[in-house]
């Protein structure tokens, strides 16, 4: 190939004419994260008396042809920066264009790497012409693998090789990120996957797809569909590699204060290339866990069941090393069983009602659907500009049960997860400075509707006398499904991304980027009335007519009583609002030395209405808080007291909560410093030390403004109510760490981290007496009822916290062609803690405000875990892949209520689940026919058929009747210790057949 001729060294910018390009950059457009390219930076060194300065470097993409270009600074420096993944032909050309050196190199998503490069003359023939330079590669292996040492953020690259090979029970090709250290992967019963990060939520992650944040913006889950969808994100087919980062990642990275997801998809070549894949699974390929052992042996066959997982893709030329175009669709099919069956049977009579909710356990199968569509135009349009054009669709259709063990054929819904996303970017560079300019389009829609229009009720047994629901215990539930909701995001944004290399040892990066998006919000999540209702356990009939409550203490037109609770029906409601996002950055990545780099970064984010500013509280709940407080649960205010005057005794100013439609305002503080670095003790890559400090800053899903306008629509209802000034969601992370070479192919990794998450946004109970004390109904409890003709009052508020203090240990020996297999090992010690007296992810912590509160133990983190790969595709006979994953977990803090002292003194104890174990083994065998593979894979997952349990009865009984001996796990406790819930399948088998050209 030849290589172009060098363009004229441009004159260097003066510092003052740098600053003012910078900064009219920063205020022209919306910049975006180069988070997914790569940078080379190394030094050329040239025969003595030559000049190193102004020698043209190029770096051309192997596969497509792809070429960048930057030159030397005067002292023999030099930076290529915003590279694709991908293996490059690196060349120092003199002022002919003649190469004098050439060198080879593969880079990573992400990846900062060293290129060290000797020039020299090229050897002539007699006749005075330039013989050809031989190709030169990096072929020190254990120096090659090394090239992303030198780099301040804790991270983990998992490459395509990992990301295809690995055994996984769904193609996600976020299943591999717990490869990385403090990052956990977790796949439940019904198909659901979660990914997470410390005692930080799920809500706090973000991944970016080539360089664009899918975040969700209006519910739970961080990514769009994590928290509600049996589906895959991505199709896996479209992801070339990608890095996890949980620590310390540069000011390019926004909207997010947990793990960053860094993914690069693949794109066409110079060859055509394709692939077509299916595989399968399904209940007679699985075994049975402990608890449908359970179920059988009461009665409950399990039922069949199957899972389909298909597609393919295909990716070329349309002009060679001009214009290339990759597509990929993955399938999705699955007609999942489940087994209902109910609890506490053996505490009600054989009568009544009982024997038909009894005879209805069964038996029901769930369909799911999923479609996820990509595809990409890469355009190499001259020397200095590039575009690429993607896009991707996402289909599903769903039906979900209300409880997959206790919900009666019909409490189910049928639910629709629909994405668009389009994204065009231009990239220019020249000399040295690199433009990234982006325009995009999103449309996400989450869509649950009711399967029925019937009651939903939730059928329960008291384990005191009298019977009360306070002390129940779930039997089984019938009715229909209460959720009727639309969610729906959609927007569009620009951006543009500066870099710079003309100052010696800097590379400078900075940016601006604007999203427009709408939030479009209505529906109800009470479509049908709901029913907790208590079967008496001597006539075996429900405390409930069909309309209204029976029993004792019947009040509030029937709705309540001491054994049932029904929370009527709710007309849907609706509100739509725009949010303007803003966010600012400037990266410097300072080589000080040779050893030691600086990276230094400043973000700021803004967003003018993250939660319907313009929302009024309606003139009913006002008026309720202002006037007079009246007798609840036994207690006597004083004369003419306010409610509101209650709230402030006990330091809540009310006011601050009601809202005006204009009094809401802005967060505009959110300034987020980020400062690395890295320093390479020997020079050599060998031995490296790192570290750092960021605060990140988050933000708060938008359906929390549904939640505060649906509530206060229902006359006499609750009163639910957002602060005024609320604050975005953030994290500060600090991490000291050391890369050591710990052979020539083995590197290993030893980081101590916290992570210090402010701001988490939380529902809590605004309940207090009229001596602002925090009133309660029970010792752990706050008070049910709110101001006079109303239900609760809640409030919302950034007051939550979490905590996390890790130990990483991590070992990997990536792979290489030479070697044919590749390994590595995580462990993270973890000590999560949290303010939320849930101990969970939950919004809600409603005794928020009582005094003594402290830290509590997180149930989202275990305290040990460890997690091991391997694959080789040369080591076996007869050709043999294989490949294995372990995964062992210490298990999660369980939160045990013990009211065994009376309900009146109820404390928390910590508990602590079952251990998580399991290992997944696949071992496969391709078929060449010259340029046709076809492959057939054997995944075996959970090996070892563990039982990994889910969930517990985590209540401990009430005191013991008169005269009877205190027994802490006896009587109404037999169940404390019994897992209701699996983390996962028992042992299963899933074949994969693939064929490639």
């Amino acid at each position: 190939m030849t290589a172009p001729a060098p363009r004229t060294p441009r004159p260097r910018l003066p510092l003052t004419a740098v600053a003012a390009a910078l900064v009219l950059a920063l205020t022209a457009g919306g910049a975006h994260a180069q988070v997914s390219r790569a940078t080379v930076r190394g030094l050329v060194s040239v025969a003595p008396g030559a000049a190193n300065g102004g020698l043209a470097i190029t770096a051309v993409n192997a596969a497509n042809g792809t070429s960048y270009r930057t030159s030397t600074r005067a002292d023999g420096r030099y930076a290529l920066v915003g590279l694709a993944p991908g293996t490059y032909v690196v060349r120092v050309l003199d002022a002919s264009g003649t190469p004098l050196k050439t060198e080879q190199i593969t880079l990573s998503v992400g990846e900062s790497a060293a290129l060290d490069l000797q020039a020299a003359a090229p050897a002539t023939t007699v006749e005075g012409k330039a013989e050809p330079v031989q190709l030169g590669k990096v072929t020190v292996e254990g120096n090659a693998i090394r090239q992303g040492v030198k780099d301040s953020q804790v991270g983990t690259t998992v490459s395509q090789k990992m990301i295809e090979a690995l055994p996984q029970n769904t193609r996600n090709f976020l299943s591999a990120a717990d490869l990385a250290p403090g990052v956990a992967f977790s796949s439940d019963a019904s198909g659901l996957s979660k990914l997470q990060s410390g005692a930080q939520d799920y809500d706090h992650l973000n991944v970016f797809i080539d360089g664009v944040g899918q975040k969700n913006n209006i519910l739970r889950g961080g990514l769009s569909g994590q928290d509600n969808s049996r589906g895959n994100p991505f199709p896996q087919s479209a992801i070339a590699e990608y890095k996890v980062l949980t620590q310390n990642y540069k000011a390019e990275f926004d909207q997010v204060s947990s793990a960053a997801i860094t993914a690069v998809t693949k794109s066409g070549t110079n060859e055509l290339r394709g692939e077509l894949y299916a595989d399968r699974t399904g209940t007679n390929w699985r075994s049975l866990n402990a608890l449908e052992k359970k179920r059988e042996a009461q009665g409950v066959k399990r039922p069949s069941s199957e899972k389909y997982e298909y597609g393919g893709s295909i990716g070329g030329p349309i002009v060679k090393d001009k214009l290339h175009y990759f597509v990929a669709y993955d399938g999705k099919r699955i007609e999942d069983s489940r087994q209902i069956i109910g609890q506490n049977f053996e505490k009600l009579p054989d009568a009544g009602i009982v024997p038909g909710l009894r005879a209805r356990q069964g038996n029901q199968v769930d369909p799911f659907h999923e479609d996820l569509l990509f595809g990409k135009l890469d355009a190499q349009l001259n020397e200095e500009h590039r575009l690429t054009l993607s896009a991707r669709l996402r289909r599903e259709t769903d039906r979900i049960a209300e409880d997959r063990n206790l919900s009666l054929p019909g409490n189910d819904k049928a639910r629709r997860n629909d994405e668009t996303r389009v994204d065009l970017k231009h990239e220019w560079a020249r000399d040295d400075w690199l433009s990234e300019a982006r325009i995009g389009y999103e449309d996400y829609v989450w869509n649950p509707q009711s399967s029925s229009d019937t009651p939903m009720v939730r059928y329960k047994v008291s384990t005191s006398t009298p019977q009360a629901l306070t002390t129940s215990q779930d039997v089984i539930i019938d009715g229909g499904s209460p959720d009727a909701q639309r969610r729906q995001q959609r927007g569009t944004f620009v951006s543009e991304e500066l870099t710079y290399t003309g100052l010696d040892g800097h590379v400078i990066k900075g940016g601006l980027k604007f999203k427009d998006m709408r939030y479009d919000l209505s529906g109800t999540a009470n479509a049908v009335d709901s029913v907790d209702v208590l079967i008496d356990n001597v006539t075996g009939q429900p405390y409930w007519d069909g309309a209204n409550c029976l029993g004792t203490h019947v009040s509030n037109n029937g709705r309540t009583s001491d054994q049932c609770n029904i929370r009527r029906a709710t007309d849907p409601t609706a509100v739509s609002f725009k949010n303007r996002q803003w966010g600012l950055y400037l990266q410097d990545d300072w080589s000080l030395t040779r050893q030691l780099e600086l990276n230094l970064g400043l973000r700021w984010d803004y967003e003018d209405n993250m939660l319907n500013n313009g929302y009024a509280t309606p003139a009913d709940r006002i008026a309720a808080l202002l006037a007079p407080d009246v007798t609840r649960f036994g207690i006597v205010p004083g004369t003419g007291q306010t409610y509101a005057q209650s709230l402030a005794k006990g330091g809540i100013d009310i006011g601050q909560y009601v809202s005006t439609g204009s009094s809401r305002k802005a967060f505009k503080s959110a300034f987020a410093p980020r400062v690395g670095f890295s320093y390479d003790v020997f020079g050599d890559r060998a031995t490296v030390v790192y570290g750092g400090y960021g605060r990140s800053y988050d933000r708060t899903m938008a359906n929390h403004a549904l939640d505060e306008l649906q509530k206060n629509q229902s006359p006499g209802g609750e009163i639910w109510l957002i602060r005024n000034d609320l604050k975005m969601p953030y994290a500060d992370q600090f991490s000291i760490g050391l890369r050591q070479a710990l052979t020539p192919t083995w590197n290993g990794e030893i980081a101590l981290s916290r992570v210090e998450a402010r701001n988490q946004f939380v529902w809590f109970s605004g309940n207090r007496d009229p001596d602002g004390g925090f009133a309660r109904q029970a010792s752990i409890d706050p008070l049910w009822g709110g101001p006079d003709g109303f239900g609760q009052l809640v409030l919302g508020d950034t007051i939550g916290r979490t905590r996390t203090d890790s130990l990483f240990l991590k070992a990997e020996k990536p792979y290489t062609e030479t070697s044919g297999w590749t390994a590595t090992l995580a462990y993270t010690y973890s000590d999560a803690r949290t303010t939320n007296l849930q101990w969970s992810n939950d919004l809600f912590d409603w005794t928020y405000g009582r005094p003594g509160r402290g830290w509590n133990p997180s149930t989202l983190v275990d305290k040990h875990r460890l997690v091991g790969a391997f694959m080789t595709d040369k080591l076996l006979p007869w050709g043999l892949t294989f490949a294995a994953k372990a995964t062992y977990a210490s298990g999660f803090p369980r939160r045990l209520t013990d009211c065994t002292a009376g309900a009146d003194q109820c404390v928390l104890v910590e508990g602590q689940s079952s251990s998580y174990r399991q290992v997944d083994v696949s071992v496969g065998k391709e078929f060449r026919y010259g340029i046709h593979r076809f492959a057939l894979r054997l995944d075996v997952l959970n090996l070892f058929g563990a039982d990994n349990y889910g969930g517990y009865d985590d209540w401990i009984g009430n005191a013991p009747a008169p005269g009877a001996a205190a027994n802490r796990l006896g009587g109404d406790n037999l169940n404390l210790d019994k897992p209701n819930g699996m983390r996962g399948d028992n042992r299963a088998l899933r074949v994969v057949m693939n064929y490639k050209f």
